[in-house]
């Protein structure tokens, strides 16, 4: 569907972590939006942490509650799942430590401040740091994942096939997108030509026997030349769809994903982790996905008018003049006949630990989330023009539980609050560790790995945590400044109060009604293969704007529970 946003790269993974907090938005909240955001350091009631030396200050200070540069090694020590076991979306046996109450307002009057909430802490014997390095998937995994969801069905060459979309677009005689780069590709009745063996194979090494696939090099090698790759797809003769695939990349890190479907034949050969499939809960209707007062932020959008545009090299392109195309007449979302879900709550939740446990990675993880959802291919959509050239968009909306399941550390939950980026030099991305099972009436259809971590060792066995206190002053010292150095609020504290009446802006209230500890990657600058596993303080809950409508919901802040520094998601540390 040439004259659609590109949806491709939609990421189910970031979106799961957002839902655990009740939220889309919030994960990016704290994170500076700067390129140069890394060469500064937020403030802080004790000495913060000193990027070069993060490991061994924080190590340190958790063992006897003192910053120090400390020239020891890091012991080693037994790190257990167990303790406090894990339930949905928090750790077990949560108590409340104190309740929470305060109000403050930035001096402009455009952010407000409204704290009413249980502060929150878990009843777990220990809250031990642990270092972990960025791991991958390996052959063993892939190929255990394809016998336990397969089985011995042959799966064929997925680099090579069109997207539905595409292949649409060709089958309807229509011109393609000059940009596309389809040579070397072919339709879903032509991939049994092309049997695959499911193992990894390095992408430097699959150059040469894809050297006519232009989306090979053009996508494959150019964003992870050095990182291994697996693409296999069933032919659908069953009347199945399914693909599983794996990419390790140094830019992007590891992921494994399956879909299985009777109605989507959806391409998953991305680099990006998650399923590359739309999943939002029930509750929000059918018609979330483009309906803008739902929600503001729908990935799809609605066509442009196109114009044939002759550009400067002399092509010729067809370019959105930026208004909706007066022959489109908007969407319909039509339910599935056949993916659907009559299942339990339970009976989703334990076909999913079945499959963790003979999988062999259950004892690291636990259940976040358990969401009734609605699914549906972002490719896969009806706009055929009738006889008046007049066009569409039909969603066929499927129903399937969304499992998230999360590390647990010592019976606390790994929250993945962003991702952590660079710019400078060759991009580099680290994604939050997840897990995601999605279940209906045809059993497990989807499953993604994302960015799995390794524990190398125990650092400090019970790390000692600043007391609620401090945390509380420093929390009211720096929510202010952190969400003004956030990408939704950027800067918003430096426009006087004048400036703001005179341009109508809007003016946002924060009502937080959670104060929880939480787990966190920490990791120190620049490096993205290291990290520690650390307790935060996460203050939770949703934002309006002037208009009393919800602007976004989740974590705003989430501040060190060992040394009180504020946590940056996209910074790491």
């Amino acid at each position: 569907m040439r004259n659609r946003k590109n949806t491709q790269l939609n990421r189910i993974t970031k979106k799961a972590a957002g839902l655990l907090l009740a939220g889309l938005m919030a994960a990016s909240l704290p994170a500076c939006g700067k390129d140069n955001a890394d060469l500064t350091e937020p403030g802080t009631s004790r000495a913060p942490i000193d990027p070069a030396k993060a490991s061994r200050n924080l190590v340190k200070q958790a063992e006897d509650g003192t910053v120090a540069d400390s020239t020891e090694s890091p012991k080693q020590a037994d790190f257990t799942t167990d303790g406090a076991s894990v339930q949905e979306g928090q750790a077990a046996n949560m108590k409340e430590l104190e309740h929470m109450k305060t109000g403050f307002s930035s001096e402009n009057g455009l952010l407000n401040i409204q704290v009413d909430a249980p502060v929150l802490i878990p009843e777990c014997d220990a809250y031990p740091i642990l270092s972990v390095k960025r791991g991958t998937v390996d052959d063993a995994l892939l190929k255990k994942t394809k016998e336990l969801l397969l089985g011995d069905t042959q799966l064929y060459d997925g680099v090579r096939l069109l997207s539905p979309d595409r292949e649409a677009t060709l089958a309807r005689g229509e011109e393609p997108d000059p940009m596309w780069k389809i040579k070397g590709q072919v339709p879903y009745s032509e991939i049994g030509k092309y049997p695959v063996e499911v193992q990894l194979s390095k992408v430097s090494e699959l150059s040469k026997g894809y050297s006519e696939v232009e989306e090979f090099s053009d996508y494959y090698e150019s964003l992870m030349k050095d990182g291994d790759l697996f693409y296999g797809v069933t032919d659908g003769k069953d009347g199945t769809y399914a693909n599983l695939c794996v990419t390790n990349s140094r830019r992007y890190g590891s992921s494994l994903k399956f879909f299985r479907s009777k109605d989507y034949n959806v391409r998953s050969g991305l680099v990006l982790p998650g399923l590359n499939i739309y999943s939002w809960p029930v509750g929000e209707g059918k018609d979330y996905l483009y309906n803008e007062a739902k929600n503001p932020t729908m990935p799809i959008g609605f066509p442009s008018k196109m114009t044939e545009t002759k550009m400067e090299n002399g092509e010729i392109q067809y370019v959105g003049d930026g208004k909706v195309d007066p022959d489109f007449t908007g969407c319909k979302a039509t339910d599935s006949e056949t993916e659907t879900n009559n299942l339990t709550r339970e009976d989703a939740v334990r076909q999913a630990e079945e499959l963790l446990q003979k999988l062999g990675i259950e004892k690291d993880y636990a259940l976040a989330a358990a969401m009734d959802e609605y699914i549906t291919d972002p490719e896969h959509i009806s706009s055929e023009k009738d006889a008046n050239g007049k066009y569409g968009y039909e969603f066929l909306v499927g129903r399937a539980w969304h499992l998230v399941f999360q590390r647990g550390v010592n019976g606390n939950l790994v929250e993945n609050y962003g991702e952590k980026y660079s710019y400078h030099g060759e991009k580099k991305v680290w994604f939050g560790e997840v897990i995601e099972v999605f279940v209906n009436d045809n059993g497990i259809i989807g499953l993604a790995i994302s960015d799995p971590l390794t524990v190398s060792e125990v650092v400090v066995d019970d790390g000692k945590l600043l007391s609620f206190e401090e945390i509380r002053k420093i929390y009211e010292a720096s929510q202010l400044e952190s969400l003004n150095h956030s990408t939704s609020f950027d800067s918003i504290l430096s426009m006087s109060a004048e400036d703001a009446e005179k341009t109508e802006i809007d003016k946002y209230t924060f009502k937080i009604d959670q104060v929880s500890l939480r787990y966190v990657l920490i990791s120190e600058k620049n490096d993205f293969q290291r990290g520690l596993l650390v307790p935060v303080w996460s203050f939770e809950g949703t934002c309006y704007d002037t208009k009393n409508n919800i602007y976004a919901k989740g974590s705003f802040l989430q501040i060190n529970a060992v040394d009180g520094t504020v946590y940056n998601a996209q910074l790491g540390y």
